[in-house]
């Protein structure tokens, strides 16, 4: 397919536009905290929350297929003609081209598997409930993002107040309308290290009102 240079000057300009903008999304969305906390803590990146963030993620990527489309439809046959000269000259370098792309897609499939699977298994943990009893404190993954510290200790039956001197003493300061999932992202805590805390710090409180 012939084209004239200002066509081929366009689709390689938009090309680098979106991929700029994708880049920058990407960037956006690997930032962005997991699961649910982007939401519960009002996160944004460059004034956009995950789900702007997402959307125009895949939008772009969708754009991006179509200017790669026009893009090898417009220079299919030079693109030919330049792959047949270099690989009578050398097909070593011809097929380490070839090979060099096909393992970056490969490592970046594998990451990208790595990374939803993470966001699954946060997920996944929402699912499973044991009910609490006098002895046995369990906090669900469910509370730990969209608790506050007032709801957990009535959840409970402990002290607010009590619940947050425990925490000071651990040096985490809170306050009672705080969502638990807040206070694990600014101070930077494993979410099975705070519950692990937190339902320690409930089984003291309640030993010591009992």
């Amino acid at each position: 397919m012939r084209a004239s240079a200002l066509l081929r000057g366009v689709v390689d300009l938009l090309l680098l536009i979106v991929f700029v903008a994708i880049a920058i999304t990407g960037i956006g969305l690997y930032l962005a905290p997991s699961g649910r906390i982007a939401d519960s803590i009002g996160w944004t990146f460059l004034g956009m929350d995950k789900d702007t963030l997402t959307n125009v993620h895949t939008y772009l990527g969708f754009v991006m297929i179509g200017l790669v489309a026009v893009h090898l439809a417009v220079g299919f046959r030079s693109m030919w003609v330049m792959l047949k000269s270099a690989f009578k000259s050398s097909k070593v370098k011809v097929i380490a081209g070839l090979i060099i792309p096909l393992l970056l897609l490969a490592g970046g499939y594998q990451a990208f598997s790595a990374y939803v699977g993470s966001e699954e298994g946060d997920t996944t943990s929402d699912s499973y409930y044991e009910e609490s009893t006098n002895s046995t404190v369990y906090i669900t993954g469910t509370m730990m993002k969209y608790y506050t510290v007032q709801e957990l200790a009535n959840e409970f039956n402990v002290s607010t107040d009590a619940l947050i001197e425990k925490l000071k003493e651990k040096g985490i300061e809170a306050t009672p309308d705080e969502k638990l999932v807040e206070i694990e992202y600014k101070y930077d805590l494993d979410r099975e290290e705070f519950k692990a805390m937190l339902e320690e710090i409930i089984t003291e409180l309640r030993g010591e009102s009992g």
